[in-house]
This record gives C-alpha cells, structure tokens and sequence, in this order.
C-alpha cells in the first residue's frame, strides 16, 4: 500500500459533512481519500508539508475542444459562431489528421493540470473515423488526466451529393466498437460520454436517434444548444424531446443562454443538465451566461473553457471570471428593483463559484461518487495552492480561503497537483517528461503552421464567415 500525508494544509473540501479546515491533514492510501482530520498519526507515509497551503478539489472542467490547443491565438476578433464555425468547422478542422489530433489532445490535456484541471470533459467533435478516436483517447491516456472522453462528429462544409452533417444519425458502430472494447468500464480514468448534435444542430430524427443510442449503451450524451430561436435546426426541439421522454439527467446542455423560462424550465423538470462556458458567451453571446437563472430554479451550474483559439482555458479564470459575472448581473438587478445596496449578504459568493468548478462539474457528468470533493473513499484529486508567493501573500492567515483561491491564485500558485493519488504537477512543474514535451511543443507547432497553409489562413484580416442570415445556424 502506497501513502502520501499531507499535513498541516489550510483544506477546502467542498463537503459540508467534511466540513473545512484552517489546520488539518489528508490521507491518502492507493490513490483515495482515506483520512481528512487534524494531526493525523502515519507509519510509512510520504510526507508532503502543507503549512501555508490551500488545499481543494481538482477543478472540473466540464467543456472544453481540447483538439483545438494549437489553434490557440487566432480568434481575437471573430463574430460570434459566424466567424467561428467559418475558421474553424468550415477550414481549418478540416486540415486536421490523425497526429494533429493526438497532439492537440495531449498538450492540452497537460495544459488543463498545470492549470489546476484534475477532470475535463474532452467534448471532441473533431473525429471523423476510428483511427482519430483512438489516437484522442491515447492522448488523454498518456497525459494522466482524468477525463469524459465525449466522442463527437465533426460539421463539415455541405459538398453536393453528400449528405450533410445535420441529417446523419450518430455512428452506432463507434459506440458499440468503444463501449464493448477500449471504454467498457467505467471504473476507470478515461470514460465514455457522447457528444451529439441535439436539435439546435441536428434534424429531430436525428436528436432523438443520438439519445436513444446513449441510452442504450447507458451513455451521458451532452449537447451543444444556442437556444436562439429563428436559429435552431428544429424550433421546438426541447419541447419535443421532454413529450416523448427523451431527456433526463442523462443529458447535459452547453451553454442555453437563449433558453426562454418555458424552455428552460421544460429541460429542468427533466433533470437536465446545463453547463456555462461563461467566457465564450460573455465572447460572443447576447445572453448571460446560464448561471444565476440556473440557481433561481434550485439547480447546479458547472463550468467549462471551451474554445482554445478565444482564450486561456484556464479553469482558474473561468471560475472568477463566472463569479464577477453574476455579481454584476445580481448588483443591476438590485439596482433596478430599488434594494441598492443591497441590505443582506449577497447571493453569490465566492465558494459557490469554485463549487460550481468542482462539484458542480463532477455531478454533471455522473462523477460526483469519485471526485468533486474531497472526501475518504473519494479519488484523491487534489490542487495545493501555495499562498507565501507574492499573488497571494499574505492573504492566508485570516482571509477567505475560498475567496483567494478564486480571485487571487494564479497558475504560477498551484504547486501540486494529484489525479487518483499521482502527483502530475509537483514543484510547481509537470512530471510529463520535460524533453518528450518540448520536442511535442515543436511537432505541435508544424502541425499549426501546415493548417494554416493548407487552409489560407490569416488571423489578421479576419476571414468572415456569411452574414447571420446566410449561415446555417
């Protein structure tokens, strides 16, 4: 039996039965949880002080193309989906190859634990045949993450005589051949979710189709949903699904901002599930996030990065960034309702935010049994914050633990990371072998370059996709 102590660490441990310490240790045998309490007594134990240390969870990210890591950069001034799906679906995912997306798989899943990110959901519609599947999951697999390997198909540009991408049904051989093989169980790092149209992107048939499949093969299937309507393939598609019981807590919904409180309420009462990608919809949405409308129907957000090529898919800024958000949104609204300011404790703290970073993420995707919180018998997913550096200092004694995790700590603050009990962040760096990961850095670098030959591209102009009332959805 393995043992690692971690002793005297100030832990935030996102379970109110667990509760909170400014003083404590956390054991950790064979990878789990075993003991979260002060002065923990350990034989034959790795010691690992955590005297000016926070504690937490490993961060969830519950949405992110980590395919997209070496288009990082390129998205500065594009219009919303027009210019995106344009750039992105339209061109330069079409130059992708079978080690373009392993690269971008593995760097960016490195990327996501240097960042604090013990959890992503590898929401990968980049994957036009087996050979690319495998090649994902192998990055995801060599990196050490844990993550929801959500297998996705890619939106092509519709060429005559093809069938275009909204009317095709998922390939029921893929889930079959990865659910009866590689990703049978799901009692293990790397597990099986499906990324399907839904029907803002697909045709009905084709939604309830992709649904049923997850189901049968018992399935989280996620869904991206703009909500606008006038824009949706299918204009009462939710609706639709909710009648003939196709949506449940088995179905997560990225983003929703346009979502009107019928519709929002119908995938609600379904048990639905709704993640903000509060970045890209403060981007390039019209709407809020799906934060605080979340909350005022007693329901969970979770957050994801989502989009490489807009930003730093940092689940450290996401979380403050969500958190600044719906302060602002709840300050307006105090200010219009005339209770400015406001007389009690504000809705919205800090703690929330990185619950809904941690838990929140972990629930969604039907992993709060193993990780979210630290908790014995939970996998001992965990980020140590240093606080004696000059971000933090001197903070600690006496502030907000949750509060200067969420709006003080950088990256250059996470000293440790663990994924099941494996330290793959110590000292403050990776353990992924320094020079596997820089001759990585320069393949993925060729990689990006030749896409960008290949697909005439330039980030300055910017190539517009068609005018709003041209583009699909």
């Amino acid at each position: 039996m393995t043992r690692t102590l971690i002793q005297h660490a100030h832990i935030l441990s996102m379970d109110p039965d667990v509760g909170d310490f400014d003083d404590a240790d956390i054991l950790i045998e064979d990878g789990r949880i075993a003991a979260v309490a002060p002065k923990l007594s350990v034989a034959d134990a790795e010691v690992i002080d955590g005297r000016g240390r926070i504690v937490t969870p490993g961060l969830v990210n519950a949405h992110i193309h980590t395919w997209e890591y070496q288009l990082r950069g390129i998205g500065s001034d594009w219009v919303g989906s027009r210019d995106y799906h344009a750039n992105m679906h339209q061109n330069l995912a079409t130059r992708y190859g079978v080690r373009d997306v392993y690269l971008g798989n593995l760097l960016g899943s490195l990327n996501q634990m240097r960042n604090g990110t013990t959890t992503i959901v590898d929401w990968c519609h980049i994957l036009r045949d087996a050979e690319m599947t495998d090649v994902a999951i192998d990055a995801l697999e060599e990196s050490g993450i844990r993550a929801v390997f959500a297998r996705g198909t890619v939106k092509p540009p519709e060429r005559p005589g093809e069938v275009p991408y909204h009317k095709k049904p998922f390939p029921r051989e893929e889930i079959h051949r990865l659910r009866t093989g590689r990703l049978a169980s799901d009692d293990r790092l790397v597990t099986l979710a499906m990324a399907i149209l839904g029907p803002d992107w697909g045709e009905y048939e084709v939604a309830a189709h992709d649904i049923r499949l997850a189901r049968e093969y018992g399935l989280i299937n996620s869904a991206h949903t703009y909500g606008r309507k006038g824009k949706r393939v299918v204009e009462d598609g939710y609706p639709r699904l909710a009648k003939e019981g196709l949506l449940g807590p088995d179905h997560n919904i990225g983003h929703g901002n346009c979502f009107d409180e019928q519709e929002l309420k119908i995938v609600l009462d379904a048990g639905c599930t709704i993640t903000a990608t509060n970045l890209t919809e403060m981007l390039n949405y019209e709407q809020p996030a799906m934060l605080g409308r979340l909350i005022r129907h007693g329901a969970m957000p979770s957050l994801g990065t989502d989009c490489d090529p807009y930003f730093n898919s940092s689940m450290l800024a996401v979380t403050r960034h969500a958190f600044l958000h719906q302060r602002e949104l709840d300050n307006r609204s105090l200010w219009h309702a005339g209770q400015w300011p406001a007389k009690t404790q504000h809705s919205t703290l800090t703690r929330d935010a990185l619950y809904w970073a941690t838990m929140g993420g972990a629930k969604a995707f039907g992993l709060d049994k193993k990780t979210g919180s630290i908790t014995p018998g939970k996998q001992a997913d965990l980020v140590m914050f240093d606080c004696r550096g000059m971000n933090i200092f001197p903070a600690l004694p006496g502030g907000n633990a949750a509060h200067i995790v969420v709006m003080y700590a950088e990256t250059s603050d996470i000293e440790n990371v663990l994924v099941a009990g494996e330290f793959v962040k110590r000292n403050g760096k990776l353990t992924f072998n320094e020079q596997r990961l820089a001759a990585l850095q320069q393949e993925l670098l060729a990689s990006r370059m030749r896409m960008f030959e290949e697909g005439q591209f330039v980030s300055r102009p910017v190539q517009r996709g068609p005018q709003p009332e041209e583009f699909f959805i």
